[in-house]
């Protein structure tokens, strides 16, 4: 098993600020079901209102997935495992997208998440 971290500005946001449990059990979770995995977002400041990065405590990673054979899957099967909000069933604890940075996948956790 193979557990990076892109660069030292993404270790300082894992090791300075404090991450939703939950966050930390899917992450733990994803490390067992995957030999690889690459950390590239953890805490950084809000870019939006909405930013779970930046929320106290951190809701939100971003994982590289350039390195999955179908990425599509590997953020299927998270969603499989894992529930954002049973009130809010249309969103995903892992959400595989491009904002502009490249492919990758957006970890995120609601106080309502939970084991299916």
């Amino acid at each position: 098993m193979s557990i990076q971290i892109k660069d030292k500005d993404v270790l300082h946001g894992l090791m300075f600020y404090k991450f939703h449990p939950m966050l930390c059990r899917i992450l733990r979770w994803i490390c067992e079901e995957w030999d690889e995995v690459v950390i590239t977002e953890g805490y950084r400041n809000k870019r939006h209102a909405n930013d779970l990065h930046g929320s106290s405590p951190v809701r939100a990673v971003d994982l590289r997935s350039w390195m999955y054979v179908k990425p599509e899957l590997v953020a299927d099967k998270i969603n499989y495992e894992w529930m954002y909000d049973p009130d809010r069933p249309q969103m995903q604890v892992a959400v595989y997208h491009d904002k502009g940075e490249g492919p990758h996948f957006h970890v995120q956790v609601h106080p309502n998440t939970r084991k299916r």
